[in-house]
């Protein structure tokens, strides 16, 4: 059934419990032995192979998402979200994501209107806190703070009223910290690659570079900061120069905002499903 279709389903059986949220956990779902779950409504279990969705009741759904949270089949989903839609079909209070591989939490939050709202969560496949976050209308706000898989803190960055960023704390995975009230040292690492340079009043300053972390170390490419603001890059071997805007990111990719475009992928890929990386 696509989308729209159950949309429109959820919208003509709102009427019958306004209000009412059915939320049920995955590992109650996963333990239900088969007599149980056909002994459930048949509305709560209209599901197949190839839809990314289950009815769980009359005002909740569960979505199924692979590692970049577009929606697939089950078979080869990463990620199970728990929620609600309201009457124009956009997320509506809380919602709950469980990582498909051990039914841990993978991310908890609200919406308000579509848009995010205020505290959410987003949990490392362990288990442990990665990022507690904060947003008004959509919009980041506040301080964020990041932890490690070990649960040693990472970073903290302020949003202030969602017109700002800046780096406040940062500590390397042994807990030195590199960073503090502003000032220091920062990088990131991902994959292959880390990303490094000093930060001056929570600002980039001065050179920062991208460079492998493995064999040569290569320098891959370097930004200019002065003040915080960016005024040259220039990418290596190339030697090609660009002014109009740094390309060093220094939030986490927002990966889960992907499933507000309900971007569907009506099939599983043909190799091994792809590892989600929080």
């Amino acid at each position: 059934m696509p989308y729209r279709r159950f949309l429109l389903l959820f919208r003509s059986l709102r009427f019958l419990l306004a209000g009412a949220l059915l939320l049920i956990s995955l590992p109650a779902l996963a333990q239900q032995p088969d007599s149980a779950q056909r002994a459930t409504p048949a509305l709560a279990r209209k599901v197949s192979a190839s839809q990314p969705y289950r009815i769980l009741g009359p005002d909740s759904i569960a979505l199924f998402y692979n590692a970049d949270y577009d929606l697939c089949p089950p078979g080869c989903s990463a990620i199970r979200r728990h929620t609600r839609f309201d009457d124009n079909g956009q997320f509506f209070g809380y919602v709950r994501d469980y990582w498909m591989h051990n039914a841990q939490p993978a991310l908890t939050g609200t919406y308000r209107n579509g848009l995010k709202d205020g505290m959410f969560e987003v949990f490392h496949l362990n288990g442990t806190l990665a990022v507690r976050a904060y947003y008004c209308a959509g919009k980041p706000v506040g301080n964020w703070a990041y932890w490690y898989p070990s649960g040693q803190k990472r970073q903290v960055l302020s949003f202030g009223a969602g017109n700002t960023l800046l780096i406040q704390q940062f500590w390397t995975e042994e807990g030195q910290q590199t960073v503090q009230d502003g000032q220091g040292t920062w990088y990131r690492v991902d994959g292959d690659l880390r990303v490094s340079g000093a930060v001056a009043n929570g600002r980039p300053d001065g050179k920062w570079r991208v460079q492998e972390t493995t064999g040569k170390q290569k320098v891959l490419a370097e930004e200019t900061f002065a003040k915080g603001r960016f005024r040259a890059g220039l990418t290596r071997p190339s030697g090609i120069y660009y002014y109009e805007a740094s390309r060093i990111y220094i939030t986490d990719l927002d990966t889960y905002s992907q499933a507000e475009e309900f971007v569907v992928q009506p099939n599983c890929p043909s190799g091994p499903p792809k590892a989600a990386t929080q």
